[in-house]
């Protein structure tokens, strides 16, 4: 049996006998909430603020060592499945950040709202390594999303729905391009930041019909190149969560394959809605599923103590998960086979890509340049146009 369907698959019964039997501590009502932690006034809240912060973290740890000895009994064969790079590969993956190009990707964005619908800026780094030279490039993309309809009573009916779906637009299009620059930078191997398709290229960002096959298209072309990691920082799967209590550090375990996640995706079940796609949609996504899903592991990986999730492809797990290792403490001065001293463990290139991205293009800096730009133009456009709340004094 599968480690997906013989672990995950006891907790998802577990989650379905819990709805069946209307367990309500899941979800709370506010009555209840208040009632167990009724309203107090301020110097009352400080007085043993410490205690309570204290007892909370006291009991997140006794509920961990629990859990990880409940399922190391319930699942005894679940630590033959745990692994460790071989010497030989993290040698490999210390001599590819010498001697060969690894490249990563961060983006940021900036949406600023405005009465012709929205302007966005979205930023691009991408972080390469020449032999033991560290450079990196930028790009920006810069538009403005609206739409003349020719009179003012359409143009205003669809400025509703153009700015509900603006950000979501805006987000597709930083990801997008993360992915389409990285592509299209010469590497041995590519680091990315996220999943390898994130839930704003899933659901093809209001117009799946026409969107939807570009972010295929990414997919398809790193299968095709084979050399990737996608690597994300947190999970709320409660059965990856669970999963991270067993590993050490430089230890890692594939958990599933993309398969699994897509249909999630797609087809919902008792908890999570399916896609709101129409039936032509949903074939060319399950079909695209058939294809990439079973060739992307999921693996989750510990360099420090926190844990993260890969998706790579399914012959390079020990080669990702050895490269993931080497930039993530290696380059930083760590042992490269795992340390609990780091506290971040994650890959440098990653980081520092978001790091020049925060840095070089500050959502807030063109956030306040669109604004000055408004009352350059006239007062009455700047006050009509900006955030009401950002005039409080």
């Amino acid at each position: 049996m599968s480690y997906d369907k013989q672990f995950t698959g006891k907790f998802k019964e577990r989650e379905r006998q819990n709805m069946n039997q209307h367990i309500e501590y899941t979800r709370p009502t506010i009555r209840q909430v208040l009632h167990d932690s009724p309203w107090t006034n301020f110097e009352e809240h400080l007085n043993d603020l410490k205690e309570r912060v204290d007892n909370s973290v006291k009991k997140t740890n006794e509920l961990r060592i629990r859990y990880r000895e409940e399922l190391i009994k319930t699942n005894p064969d679940l630590v033959n499945k745990i692994s460790r790079p071989s010497s030989y590969k993290l040698e490999e993956a210390k001599n590819l950040l010498l001697t060969g190009t690894v490249a990563a990707s961060d983006g940021t964005i900036s949406h600023v709202p405005l009465l012709g619908g929205s302007k966005i800026q979205v930023g691009v780094v991408i972080v390469f390594n020449k032999g033991e030279v560290v450079d990196y490039i930028t790009k920006i993309f810069e538009a403005e999303i609206t739409q003349d309809t020719g009179n003012a009573i359409d143009y205003f009916q669809k400025l509703r729905g153009t700015r509900k779906i603006s950000n979501l637009l805006a987000r597709a299009i930083m990801l997008y391009g993360e992915r389409r620059l990285l592509l299209d930078h010469r590497a041995d191997w590519r680091m990315m930041h996220g999943e390898i398709l994130p839930h704003e290229l899933r659901t093809g960002a209001g117009r799946p019909q026409d969107n939807l096959q570009p972010a295929f298209d990414l997919v398809y072309e790193l299968l095709e190149k084979k050399n990737f990691i996608a690597a994300s920082e947190a999970s709320d799967d409660i059965d990856i969560l669970n999963a991270a209590i067993l590993l050490e550090p430089g230890e890692f375990i594939v958990i599933k394959d993309l398969t699994n996640v897509l249909t999630l995706f797609l087809d919902g079940d008792e908890i999570q809605a399916g896609a709101n796609f129409n039936q032509q949609d949903k074939q060319r996504f399950r079909e695209f599923i058939q294809r990439v899903g079973p060739q992307i592991s999921i693996v989750l990986v510990k360099a420090g103590n926190k844990p993260f999730i890969l998706e790579c492809h399914k012959e390079q797990v020990e080669e990702a998960v050895s490269l993931f290792l080497a930039d993530s403490l290696w380059t930083r001065g760590f042992e490269i086979e795992g340390s609990p001293f780091t506290v971040r463990g994650f890959p440098y290139h990653i980081d520092l890509a978001d790091q020049i991205a925060r840095t070089l293009i500050k959502g807030s800096e063109f956030q306040t340049f669109v604004e000055s730009r408004l009352f350059d133009i006239g007062i009455e456009s700047g006050f009509f146009d900006i955030d009401p709340r950002l005039t409080r004094i």
